[in-house]
């Protein structure tokens, strides 16, 4: 197996697709549309919401695995984390701001190296600080919906072999175990794994090859210091999802930990989250059910054995033909990163992750990178039409988490991309909300009136 598998939310997002309003290409294939003669309302309880991961907003996360990789030298990372939005000590405020603007969730991940250190070592003062995070979303009459693994894991972890480890799953079993016990009562639902099926997504996107082509080379003289930094003869990290290889190991330890947590409270919905780009078949022979098949199928099928719902996480999609991943059409809008603009791609995998589940759905993450606010809003409105008519034709939905609630730190890709409702300067940390954040917090308020 590779040393390297580290990916950037902008590989994610490499083809996505335009607003359903401009058309297809031609020799397209994509799902029909609902039909649109009944108005769709979203379900009791419905949540409406904004997310977030602990790595990208906390700041100095000195005991994770991507810290290290961030300050080695060479490193792939454009700039470092370091502060990050301080949200560490400024969740209050953020929690606060969701409110705010009309939402009633708040997605947040627990990061595993604060509160595992070292390898069986838990910090009590660290876990009642995320029972304060939680306690703050309940004090602003906010749900709390907790990722207990968003990438980043501790730098001891990685060092051991992260995924590759055989005894990977039972060691963020444990984990998750703990961490339950400590806090599960005060959360509204709960995520094992943040998007473990990352690396098998970039496989089918175009122009991987050459993009990783030039970063591998760096990668691996990044890993090889990592793991000299830690003392290893190995440093394995899997931000954005695992290989095939360790793919078996991820299902295990989301299976393991879904049993964990459901151990410490029975009635607190668990499942995982997916990355899901809107495959989509262009032209004669088109290779696409072959794509869905080897990115989603073992997870979906996972979800079945063991899951109450699966996080749909879509910015886009991907046309694929007879011979693989093809670049989008010049002419499609495109977003601030130069991906395609599609929306529509959200009801899609929405629909697909019920049929093939049988489960309900929750979207834990939908956004763009813009900054244009007005292309942000077209974009939700985009987004929440093919999900509201998804939810008319008897989809199961939970709810909406709009990725994300700040401009943060974006990976390897650094500060640049914004795909926050609120903007953070780096400076002095002041938090000023778009025109988006109230724009997505009326239609909450709006549905329930």
């Amino acid at each position: 197996m590779e040393r390297y598998n580290i990916i950037t939310r902008r590989s994610l997002l490499t083809a996505a697709a335009a607003v359903a309003a401009s058309g297809l290409a031609e020799g397209v294939t994509a799902a029909a549309p609902a039909s649109g003669n009944r108005k769709a309302t979203y379900p009791a309880g419905f949540m409406w919401g904004a997310a977030t991961s602990g790595y990208q907003i906390e700041g100095n996360a000195v005991g994770a695995d991507l810290w290290v990789l961030e300050n080695v030298k060479p490193t792939i990372f454009s700039e470092r984390s370091g502060d990050a939005c301080d949200s560490y000590h400024r969740y209050d405020e953020d929690i606060a701001l969701l409110k705010s603007f009309g939402l009633d969730t708040y997605r947040f991940s627990l990061e595993w190296a604060r509160i595992e250190p070292e390898a069986g070592a838990f910090s009590i003062a660290e876990l009642d600080h995320y029972k304060r995070v939680i306690d703050a979303c309940r004090r602003n009459g906010v749900k709390p919906a907790v990722t207990f693994n968003h990438w980043s894991c501790p730098r001891w972890f990685a060092a051991a072999g992260g995924w590759s480890n055989a005894e990977s799953p039972q060691l963020f079993a444990r984990f998750c175990a703990r961490a339950a016990k400590h806090l599960a009562a005060g959360m509204e639902i709960a995520m094992t794994l943040n998007e473990p099926n990352g690396l098998q997504v970039v496989d089918w996107m175009p122009g991987m090859d050459a993009m990783m082509g030039q970063i591998k080379p760096i990668a691996e003289q990044m890993t090889a210091a990592a793991a000299k930094a830690t003392g290893s003869d190995r440093f394995v990290t899997s931000m954005g999802g695992g290989s095939r290889e360790v793919r078996p190991n991820l299902i295990a330890a989301h299976e393991a930990a879904y049993g964990a947590i459901k151990a410490e409270r029975s009635d607190l919905p668990v499942g995982v989250t997916l990355s899901m780009v809107d495959f989509q078949g262009k032209g004669p022979n088109s290779r696409v059910e072959e794509a869905l098949s080897d990115v989603y199928g073992p997870w979906l099928e996972a979800i079945r054995r063991a899951g109450d719902f699966t996080g749909v996480q879509n910015y886009g999609r991907t046309l694929i033909d007879a011979k693989g991943p093809v670049p989008a059409p010049p002419e499609f809008e495109r977003n601030g990163g130069g991906d395609e603009f599609y929306p529509a791609g959200l009801g899609n995998m929405v629909r697909y992750a019920h049929e093939k589940t049988g489960k309900p759905v929750c979207v834990t993450e939908n956004g763009i990178n813009t900054k244009d606010d007005g292309q942000r809003i077209r974009y939700i409105d985009g987004a929440l039409a093919g999900l509201q008519s998804a939810i008319g034709d008897g989809v199961p939905v939970l709810g909406y988490l709009h990725w994300s609630l700040l401009d943060n730190f974006e990976w390897m890709s650094g500060y640049g991309p914004t795909y926050g409702l609120v903007a953070v300067d780096r400076a002095t940390f002041k938090r000023t909300p778009k025109p988006s954040a109230y724009h997505l917090g009326a239609i909450a308020r709006a549905q329930r009136a």
